[in-house]
């Protein structure tokens, strides 16, 4: 209880305290007319920024496909930069993603199995990227995460509705993957390198290795070719008891090339493979123990392929072009053979697309007007089989077209007032054998707007809609789904409209409390009504049937934060959350919703050495407010990390280390029936050559 008390006491005070102490800025010892690089060079104390604050001082895209510092951006967005990757050493998504305001994980520890949820939403209403393409699978139990994060250069998490410039299904947000390429890797002047990282975890017995190799054949070339294998055993949760079918085996080939064409033209190519074997129970994410019925064993062949084909035109000196094409395919096949007498059940999923915008700015009175214009255009077409034959309930046979055009305006109408106004038009076709085919379209606008009060505050508010079409697994799955129960079908759904206000302010200071110094903060209340919504009835024992139906209005609504200050040697920072979700005719909990949870974390540089030490602390609320089931009991981990550069003892090496869990804690994520993994000791150490 104790716990819970002191949990929604920081919940309370976090507005409080960025509110506080970027007001401080004001009266703090600053230097006039001097900028942090200044300060920088006159002091010799490096302007840094920590944890938290590295990633709100970065460059987002997805906002409005223009090039914008986070910390400027009136949307909520967090970004994991490749620095942060390093220290957290991820074995999966909830590695990367844990602690971050308004996000979770579904689906337990079992890394192919993972779903993201963003601001309570998700499957189709998150839309995921990998280097521009879309990661579409989505079914039942399966997991849509199939991804070597070795090769990760950043995530960035868009929390909120953006349909109108990342494609439609963004209900909930995006989470956007880039991976890195030659340029990220060779030094300057260097033509040719490798790199070579060991990784190993106690928890399972985890051993994960990766080589890279790039270059730049030519001067207006690069390449990359990157190769991963993972191995791990059945981890142990906190109560020292082994979870089963927790075991991993993937190995994951990358190439990445780019040709500069001029110096306004690029044009690359990513190609990667993903393999994953493991034995798994039929309903991996449930938490129910193996049986001969509902939840039998199957050895699970996981693999997705990719392809990305990209073009941009970027000329300082051309104010009508600045382009980005994508180009893309994708196929995930998921193959599971039943232990006990080899029952094949297959499921693929292919999606083609392409994608584009062009901005053009133009001058009006002395103030900049970025007009972006888009579009894009994909199918996605899924398969399922059964010893060969098609099996509706499984993974039916089905097809959806989508296309999307948009427009977008950005305009400066002043040094301190910043204006965004957009509109999307999508359209889609889905249809499959046997069944009545859909079609449907709809508009979904946006705006914002934020002022710059002072240097160190800029309020904004944001209108967005959001549009989903049904899944084909929702609208199409009949036919037997476990003992005593069935699918039916439901071609009369609904697809899912969002209307969501969000109201936040940025705070940024530098030179806040001593030169050099760096406080970041974004505070956001939202409030996301939703027509329409699809929710799953039916699905647990004593239930005949298992149909999706449209819930006509629901909400969500909440709090989010992040604050970080740096010195350059001591850094700190703080996320906390606090979501609620209900039907609103009902009054009915909305599933999905996570608890109220904060995050700390914080470190000291030893520079002289090259040595970073810190920690992490998640603690999680009870969990209340759910559709059905039993309250899920709060909890609190401890992490600690340390990370050695240590180039000057040993050229191009350095070392990662960390414990995770630090204090064994048996706990479990929301309602998912598995325990999390216990007391981790994980260190990595990487080479370049």
């Amino acid at each position: 209880m104790a716990f819970n008390k002191s949990v929604r006491l920081l919940m309370a005070t976090v507005s409080t305290f960025a509110l506080g102490t970027a007001a401080s800025a004001q009266d703090a010892t600053n230097i006039s007319g001097t900028d942090a690089a200044d300060v920088s060079a006159t002091t010799d104390q490096p302007v840094l920024i920590a944890e938290n604050s590295i990633a709100l001082d970065a460059i987002t895209i997805t906002a409005n496909k223009l090039e914008t510092s986070v910390i400027d951006a009136p949307a909520s967005i967090s970004v994991v930069d490749e620095e942060e990757l390093e220290r957290r050493q991820p074995s999966d998504l909830s590695d990367i993603l844990r602690g971050m305001p308004g996000v979770e994980i579904y689906g337990g520890p079992r890394s192919t199995v993972q779903e993201p949820i963003i601001r309570g939403l998700t499957g189709d209403r998150v839309v995921v990227r990998v280097d521009g393409a879309r990661a579409n699978m989505s079914v039942g139990h399966k997991g849509r995460f199939f991804f070597d994060l070795e090769v990760l250069k950043s995530v960035e998490v868009y929390r909120g509705a953006a349909s109108t410039m990342q494609g439609t299904g963004a209900l909930g947000g995006v989470i956007a993957l880039t991976t890195k390429d030659a340029n990220d890797l060779l030094d300057p002047g260097q033509k040719i390198g490798a790199r070579v990282k060991v990784g190993y975890a106690s928890v399972d017995h985890g051993l994960t290795t990766n080589g890279m190799a790039y270059g730049r054949p030519t001067d207006n070339t690069d390449i990359l070719v990157s190769v991963t294998r993972e191995s791990t055993g059945n981890f142990e949760s906190g109560d020292g008891i082994k979870q089963q079918y927790t075991d991993d085996d993937y190995i994951n080939g990358m190439f990445k090339g780019g040709i500069d064409i001029n110096d306004a033209s690029r044009l690359t190519l990513s190609v990667q493979r993903y393999s994953d074997d493991h034995q798994l129970p039929a309903a991996p994410d449930s938490g129910a123990a193996v049986n001969s019925t509902s939840n039998y064993l199957v050895d699970r062949e996981s693999e997705e392929s990719s392809l990305v084909l990209g073009y941009s035109y970027h000329d300082l000196g051309n104010d009508w072009i600045d382009a980005n094409v994508n180009a893309y395919g994708m196929r995930t096949d998921l193959d599971e053979k039943r232990v006990s007498d080899g029952r094949h059940d297959e499921r693929t999923l292919d999606t083609i697309g392409i994608d584009g915008n062009n901005t053009s700015r133009f001058d009006l009175a002395g103030r900049e007007l970025a007009v972006t214009v888009g579009g894009e255009l994909y199918q996605d077409s899924q398969e399922g089989r059964r010893n060969g034959v098609a099996v509706a309930n499984l993974f039916p046979d089905a097809e959806m077209t989508i296309y999307g055009v948009y427009v977008d305006n950005a305009f400066a109408v002043t040094d301190a007032l910043d204006l965004t106004a957009g509109v999307r038009f999508d359209s889609y076709d889905l249809s499959a054998e046997g069944q009545r085919s859909r079609e449907d379209s709809a508009i979904s606008p946006r705006f914002s707007a934020s002022y710059r009060v002072t240097s160190w505050m800029q309020p904004y508010v944001s209108y967005a809609e959001a549009f989903r079409a049904p899944a084909m697994t929702e609208m199409y799955a009949s036919g037997y789904h476990f003992p005593g129960n069935n699918f039916v079908a439901n071609p009369d759904l609904e697809a899912e409209k969002a209307k969501t206000w969000e109201f936040g302010t940025n705070f940024k200071s530098d030179n806040l409390l001593t030169a050099g110094d760096a406080f970041r903060a974004k505070v956001a209340y939202f409030h996301n009504e939703i027509e329409d919504y699809i929710e799953q009835q039916g699905a647990t024992f004593g239930s005949s049937e298992t149909k999706s139906v449209n819930v006509p209005e629901a909400e969500i609504k909440g709090f989010e934060a992040e604050l970080s200050y740096d010195t350059g040697v001591v850094f700190a920072g703080l996320a906390a959350s606090r979501l609620r979700g209900e039907n609103t005719r009902t009054g009915e909990n909305l599933a999905n919703i996570p608890a109220d949870k904060v995050a700390v974390s914080g470190g000291y540089r030893f520079e002289d050495y090259g040595v970073e030490l810190g920690g992490r602390a998640n603690m999680v609320d009870r969990l209340t407010r759910i559709a059905s089931g039993s309250e899920v009991p709060g909890y609190a981990t401890f992490d600690l990390f340390a990370r050695w550069d240590a180039s000057e003892t040993v050229p191009g090496l350095t070392v990662n280390a960390g414990i995770d869990n630090l204090f064994d804690h048996n706990y479990q994520v929301a309602d998912q029936g598995l325990y999390e993994p216990g007391r981790n000791f994980k260190i990595s150490a990487s080479m370049k050559f």
